[in-house]
This record gives C-alpha cells, structure tokens and sequence, in this order.
C-alpha cells in the first residue's frame, strides 16, 4: 500500500501579539516530496492556531498536489490538535472552531476518495523536521525586522514577506512564499 506522511508543527514566540508560524513536509515512502513553512500575520494567532494552520496547508498541499497513493498519515506533536480532530477533545474556543472544521473537511475529502486517513500524536523529538522547518520561519522574519527595522520587505510577485537567505554565492532576499514563488532581489536592494 502507498502511503504518504504528512508531519507538521507550528511555532509561537511573544506574548500577547506575538508572531507564530508553520513547518510541514510531505514523504512518500523514503523521499521527501515537499518542505514548506512560513509565518501567519494573523492577529489571532496563537501556538494552537499555528499548529493546526501547519496540518491544514500540508493538507491543502496534498489535496492539489498529483500524488498517488492510499493511505495517509498525518502526524503533529500537537495533542490538541490531534485529540480534537480525532474527536476525543472538543472544541472549545472560538478561535480554533474554523480550523477545526476546515481540518476535518480536508480528511473527510481524503477518505471520500477511498484513502486510509490516519492522524496521530508523535512525541516532540520524533517531529523534528517540521519543528525545524518552522522554527526556520520564525528565525527568517526576524533577521528581516533586524536588517530592515520594523519595516517588512514583500514580495512583488506574491506578496508574501520576503527574508534574508544565504546561498552558493552569499546572500539574498528570498519570498517566504518558496517554492511556489520563486523570486528573489539581490541583497541590499530597497
């Protein structure tokens, strides 16, 4: 049976206003088909809301993508987010009611298409790739508000926010919205 894991994390740094993001990758047998993070600008966001934002975009990500396969594992280090979409927690704050729904929604679309959906708790050191990926986001957004002030670079194209990276020939500003958008200024550019 073919099967794809999804693990996914969310991050939090602050208090009250706060900024958090998400990490999630995709495996198809051995091989990673797809990393991504990124940062939620929204005003409610919470490590909870990152969490279940990082299972939501891994599944959003699947659901488009070409991939075959028959079984899915969603896997997140989250024990409410998986406790409540396994249904043994309910949803009690408003704030995470929309994502609930739109979690369930995206499984019940994969098991309507005649795949095993199957979500689990993993324990902090056995999602460490996610929780890499968006802490990654976290370190990213903040090198550009060091670099640039409070101000923020965004991306022409797509209007993410972009960040500082280094690569093969020294650094760059690269959209936060990679790979879907590639585009990048060289660094030092207004």
């Amino acid at each position: 049976m073919t099967e794809i894991v999804l693990e996914a994390d969310g991050a939090y740094r602050g208090k009250d206003g706060g900024v958090a993001s998400y990490g999630y990758l995709v495996k198809k047998g051995s091989k990673t088909v797809r990393k991504d993070y990124g940062m939620l600008l929204e005003e409610r966001a919470t490590n909870n809301y990152a969490e279940y934002k990082a299972v939501i975009k891994g599944l959003k990500w699947i659901k488009e993508s070409e991939l075959k396969f028959e079984s899915i594992v969603v896997r997140s280090d989250s024990q409410l987010v998986i406790k409540q979409v396994n249904g043994e927690w309910s949803v009690n704050s408003d704030n995470m009611k929309d994502l609930y729904r739109e979690a369930k929604e995206l499984l019940e679309h994969f098991e309507h298409e005649d795949h095993v959906v199957k979500v689990e708790h993993v324990d902090r050191e056995n999602n460490i790739e996610a929780d890499e990926l968006s802490q990654q986001a976290l370190e990213d957004h903040f090198l550009a508000k060091k670099l640039k002030g409070e101000e923020k670079k965004v991306c022409p194209e797509c209007g993410e926010e972009m960040v500082v990276r280094e690569g093969e020939y020294g650094k760059f500003w690269g959209c936060t919205g990679y790979p879907d958008c590639e585009h990048t200024e060289e660094y030092g550019e207004d």
